[in-house]
């Protein structure tokens, strides 16, 4: 396994960062689409049984096939990157995860190509700053058995503020999943429509994460 992933990871990298100049695919792009929301729109209909909650229209006895989901992607390198769900939101994994998974905290060949330092070399998307930093605060019992986070005697853990973090010199050992927040897409077409449609405070943050920046936001 480890000798497929240093090919992979080695063959990733020597492709050429000009593949992802400008290409983003609009995932949201056809969801929307006016015609599957009214097909859909359960909420509106003034009798929902259990049968219409869940994709199965034709009983609830009566075997029904998922759709088939093909999971072929092109390599790392060679794919359009998906303009993210929205603002800050997880990116989706555009290319093929094969011999990738499963990710283990000593073995992970996303970090060849997504590590900030090596990212703009092989025009990867590099792994925020976010990803750099421990929220948690250092917690410990005193000699009365208080509550101490960050070296103040807390009497309610819930009025700790979570945006106050420490900075790292390496990927939060937390962090090391990749594949818990960033999921690789099939090609099928949406089953249920719906109406969201994200927004962005620039037109960068569909590439980017500026969550670091914004992490006190509501919370100060």
């Amino acid at each position: 396994m480890r000798s497929l992933l240093k090919v992979a990871l080695v063959g990733a990298v020597t492709i050429s960062a000009a593949l992802y100049a400008g290409d983003v695919v609009d995932i949201n792009k056809g969801v929307n689409d006016p015609a599957l929301i009214k097909k859909e729109d359960l909420g509106n209909k003034k009798v929902v049984d259990e049968v219409e909650l869940g994709l199965r229209k034709s009983g609830l006895t009566e075997a029904v096939t998922p759709p088939k989901a093909d999971f072929k992607r092109p390599a790392p390198g060679a794919a359009k990157r998906f303009a993210r769900s929205y603002e800050n939101a997880p990116p989706l994994i555009p290319h093929s995860v094969e011999g990738f998974l499963p990710i283990t905290a000593s073995n992970n060949a996303c970090l060849g190509c997504h590590m900030p330092e090596a990212a703009k070399s092989v025009g990867a998307t590099p792994i925020p700053e976010s990803h750099f930093v421990d929220f948690r605060p250092t917690t410990k019992l005193g000699k009365n058995g208080e509550i101490i986070k960050d070296g103040k005697v807390i009497k309610n853990t819930a009025d700790v503020k979570i945006a106050k973090f420490k900075k790292l010199k390496k990927l939060n050992p937390a962090r090391y999943n990749c594949s818990q927040c960033h999921v690789p897409q099939a090609n099928v077409k949406p089953l249920v429509g719906n109406t969201f449609k994200p927004e962005f405070k620039s037109k960068d943050l569909m590439e980017k994460s500026n969550l670091i920046d914004v992490i006190d936001e509501g919370v100060k």
